[in-house]
């Protein structure tokens, strides 16, 4: 599993994404509470937010505190919308940039947390059988996370939103793998420059942990999502699992069950 923080407000540092509080995603990079499975996100690491044109992303396949140069990079760009995630490889799926997370295409960026059981043996063809050409020709590597993510823009390019796009792909993906006794995880948030879609769900009644914050003062005037709480006085609440978050740069919050 993965853990990950989610910002979208008013522009501001993204440094608390990442190295804010005393359980940072840095701290949880080794010393996460709460994963369902693993113990440590060592993996890769990656931040994206959007600079007002574009989606930007450093990523690395090593341990984040390999990065010397992040925390001073962090503190200095500004943006409304930001995604950081720490790795925990799936066995089976390579450790390499094609998986790393967060993931970015077509004006969007990507994150699971979770798995997709027996993905390469069992589904991968079959699911990405159903992109369309050219975002099957964007495929750049054999994990869940990207397939994942191109059969939600597909669902976009449709005409879905953000959110309907996520709830209509872990229905497909969570229908399959019960059909066959399998299992899925599909914490999931999709971003564009206006906002974030996140769902805490799988296939199975147990989820990923997803926590938000009403009063965390490390990144005031927005919204924080995380997979850990990060600091003690933030006001966390635990999202329901199999709930939707919708969030939007001008203050919008909405959670709604799936």
């Amino acid at each position: 599993m993965c853990r990950m923080t989610v910002y979208c407000g008013p522009p501001q540092a993204l440094h608390p994404l990442v190295f804010g509080g005393a359980h940072s995603l840095l701290r949880q990079s080794w010393e996460p509470r709460e994963l369902l499975s693993g113990s440590v996100n060592v993996d890769g690491y990656g931040v994206v937010w959007h600079d007002g044109q574009n989606f930007i992303r450093v990523a690395q396949p090593v341990p984040i505190w390999h990065d010397e140069d992040l925390e001073t990079l962090l503190t200095s760009v500004r943006a409304s919308v930001g995604l950081a995630a720490v790795r925990n490889a799936t066995p089976g799926i390579p450790v390499d940039r094609s998986g790393l997370l967060p993931l970015m295409q077509a004006g969007h960026a990507f994150v699971l947390n979770g798995f997709v059981e027996k993905f390469r043996s069992r589904w991968m063809r079959r699911f990405r059988a159903t992109l369309p050409d050219h975002l099957y020709g964007a495929l750049r590597g054999s994990s869940d996370s990207e397939t994942l993510f191109l059969m939600a823009l597909a669902r976009i390019e449709a005409g879905a939103t953000q959110g309907e796009a996520l709830a209509d792909l872990t229905d497909f993906v969570c229908a399959a793998v019960r059909g066959e006794g399998l299992t899925a995880q599909l914490t999931m948030a999709l971003a564009d420059a206006g906002g974030v879609a996140v769902v805490r769900t799988g296939s199975e009644t147990d989820t990923n942990s997803l926590y938000f914050s009403r009063g965390s003062g490390l990144m005031r005037g927005g919204r924080l999502l995380a997979s850990e709480p990060l600091d003690p006085n933030g006001g966390w609440e635990g999202v329901p699992p199999h709930h939707l978050v919708q969030m939007d740069a001008s203050g919008g919050f909405e959670v709604t069950p799936l």
